[in-house]
């Protein structure tokens, strides 16, 4: 008698090949189990009944409001839903068509085609955080350049792939600091760096606003700029170009001091879409040629826009580039479970493995014993039911 199994939608095509499917016949097969549903803002009523028809011809679907038939607005909000070949071919029609349409396919090719990413973000990496501070907002991560220096060669021990270390807090309602003091709070920690090669042994990233200290870091052996001002500064963008170092680009908006204030959006993932697109482009005329993409989870956010960000972070996956995630202890945690900073550690790692189920290459922490058992746990999940598919047969 035959049996049944659910499986999960991440875990179909494992289980495809599980069962031994010819492997042009798992590229097809695939295609047909990738779900997709797309929300659609301001689209024009005319638009909207050719997508509806376009979409049901090939089996997906367009939902709009009740009154849409009615005609009585200029635009209508909707959801473009169906697998991933059947949106192809939606938008392969749209492409012709008039309206807005043709935006509108091309923005759907974007996030439909195939991830381009290297290998080497197959699996999620961990950054460690090394704050040289006195003021940073988790006391216990506050260090001494000697216990800094103590701090880096823990996490090396560990295998740690990333290190990002600062020199001035970013937290919200913090004061900017000058560069020669910051300077002054990282100096041993860099050369130390720098005398004993360790950038040999993980990527060391500069965690800074100010363009001197970036220089400063990048000149000895670091190998990326963590900007979480997100690179306002035209001189920063050449620095690290000129460094031939790759960036973290964080969206954010003002400054630590007053950027709570401005966590007003008309529309959260257009403005962050708009932010990315108009610096990944400096970026790329200055010659960075790698880059890395931050939410900025904190950064000018209410809770629920933190929450939207980490529940959808696979929307700015069509970007092509890594996604990073620092959601450490952070305030958002502490409003979700009344926790205070000190005890946030289980709300982190709650919030980080969400983050890496939905598409985080990197995930920022103050606490990596912790978070390397997490993703073992989630590896080891990623293949266990292709694995037990396979000793069954």
């Amino acid at each position: 008698m035959p049996t049944l199994t659910r499986i999960q939608a991440d875990l179909i095509t494992q289980a495809i090949e599980a069962v031994g499917s010819d492997k042009g016949g798992v590229g097809i097969m695939s295609k047909k189990s990738e779900m997709f549903a797309f929300k659609i803002a301001n689209i024009s009523f005319s638009a909207a009944i050719i997508l509806k028809q376009e979409a049901i011809a090939r089996g997906a679907d367009f939902a709009t409001p009740k009154d849409c038939i009615l005609a009585k607005k200029a635009c209508y909000n909707g959801v473009l839903l169906g697998t991933k070949s059947q949106l192809m071919e939606v938008a392969r029609k749209c492409k012709n068509q008039p309206f807005g349409l043709k935006e509108l396919a091309n923005n759907i090719f974007s996030h439909l085609k195939k991830n381009t990413l290297s290998s080497k973000w197959s699996k999620p990496k961990i950054m460690g955080i090394v704050n040289v501070t006195p003021d940073s907002f988790f006391i216990s991560s506050r260090k001494s350049s000697f216990e800094a220096i103590e701090r880096i060669y823990s996490l090396l021990e560990k295998n740690i792939d990333m290190i990002d270390i600062g020199g001035a807090s970013s937290r919200p309602g913090s004061d900017l600091i000058a560069s020669d003091e910051e300077i002054m709070r990282l100096k041993g920690v860099v050369d130390e760096i720098y005398r004993q090669n360790l950038n040999k042994k993980a990527i060391f990233s500069i965690d800074t606003y100010n363009v001197e200290t970036a220089d400063f870091a990048l000149s000895k052996g670091f190998s990326m700029l963590n900007d979480i001002s997100g690179c306002q500064k035209s001189e920063m963008i050449k620095t690290a170009a000129t460094h031939n170092a790759s960036v973290a680009l964080v969206h954010s908006k003002g400054t630590p001091k007053n950027m709570q204030e401005l966590a007003f959006y008309k529309d959260l993932f257009v403005e962050i879409d708009a932010f990315f697109e108009q610096k990944i482009q400096e970026l790329k005329a200055e010659g960075v040629r790698e880059i890395v993409l931050d939410i900025g989870f904190g950064f000018a956010k209410k809770c629920e826009q933190n929450l939207d960000l980490i529940q959808n972070l696979e929307h700015f996956k069509h970007f092509g580039y890594p996604l990073l995630v620092g959601a450490s202890r952070k305030n958002t945690l502490g409003l979700l479970t009344g926790r205070n900073i000190e005890n946030r550690l289980a709300g982190t790692l709650a919030i980080h493995l969400l983050a890496a189920q939905n598409g985080a290459n990197i995930l920022r922490v103050h606490d990596e014993n912790e978070h390397i058992d997490m993703l073992k746990i989630y590896e080891a999940m990623q293949t266990y039911r292709t694995k037990s598919d396979e000793d069954k047969m």
